[in-house]
């Protein structure tokens, strides 16, 4: 298993690089569900200093956008990156076509969910696979024991709610005359937890407050190909200190040193990232496809 890590500040790569940390995935110019876009400048001199570079190309595009969008790839393909994380398949299509040779990660948010879809989409070109935070671990490790390709879970961080194309933030500003940032912390009515909120030019996008942790996880999530670590609405201090933590506590499992070592760092992790949470990783799935069939039979 190998720590993948979100570079939402490229300031802190040397201290990532000496912690010994290989995958990063970050976003250039169509890159979504981030708040740190660089150009392929900067791109490139990210890249000549990692053993791995994901790039995030992961929206749905409309029509229009696609001859940039086709652009943006070749110049990722002309600076050697390792991979793309997307879901649009015009991304899969436009990469196939043109013979490169990315690591397609097909990382939509809630869909991968089964490992026959996984298996499918393997034949038609896809090489590692984002399985879904929003099922049972169970299930996370049911779609691994079941499937061939390189798979990428979620280990810390912030998670995924929602987004739209709308101007969500503007188009309450105009209505209610409020002055407001384009990043809020929002307490949805009726609820005891709070969520980030925040617009750019893609749209609306929202985070749990609450940060999903796996760090004593390991002994089961290691059969796992990657562990990705959100770093969204971290500070630098909390996402040094959190990166660095698993990136010990995994070499501590390759070496037998782990079941002591996760002890003394988990007090650790409770004290800087916070508030923590577990996520889907113990909820059953209300709905399977034979209790969705047998309901419409009867």
């Amino acid at each position: 298993m190998r720590l993948a890590l979100h570079l939402t500040n490229k300031d802190y790569l040397y201290d990532f690089i000496v912690m010994g940390i290989e995958v990063y995935i970050t976003a250039g110019d169509y890159g979504t569900f981030t708040l740190e876009h660089y150009s392929i400048a900067e791109l490139k001199e990210i890249n000549n200093q990692v053993n791995t570079l994901y790039v995030l190309v992961n929206g749905l595009y409309d029509e229009k956008e696609l001859e940039e969008l086709f652009n943006h790839i070749d110049d990722l393909a002309k600076i050697g990156v390792s991979g793309l994380l997307f879901q649009d398949m015009a991304v899969l299509r436009y990469v196939i076509k043109k013979k490169y040779s990315f690591n397609m990660m097909y990382a939509p948010h809630t869909l991968n969910t089964n490992p026959l879809t996984l298996e499918t989409l393997k034949k038609l070109g896809i090489s590692s696979a984002f399985v879904s935070k929003e099922i049972p671990l169970e299930e996370q490790l049911y779609i691994k024991r079941n499937t061939s390709l390189p798979l990428m879970i979620q280990g810390h961080g912030v998670m995924y709610m929602a987004a739209s194309k709308r101007k969500l933030i503007r188009n309450y500003i105009q209505e209610t005359d409020k002055e407001l940032s384009d990043h809020l912390i929002i307490n949805p009515r009726g609820q005891d937890y709070r969520c980030h909120i925040y617009e750019d030019n893609r749209g609306t996008c929202i985070y749990t407050e609450n940060k999903l942790y796996t760090l004593d996880l390991f002994n089961i999530i290691n059969v796992f190909d990657y562990l990705y670590i959100e770093t969204l609405f971290m500070d630098p201090l909390e996402m040094i200190e959190v990166s660095h933590m698993y990136q010990e506590c995994i070499h501590a499992l390759e070496t037998g040193k782990y079941n002591h070592d996760v002890k003394e760092y988990m007090p650790l992790l409770k004290n800087v990232s916070y508030p923590l949470d577990r996520g889907f990783l113990k909820d059953k799935t209300l709905y399977h496809i034979e209790d969705v069939k047998r309901r419409d039979n009867s």
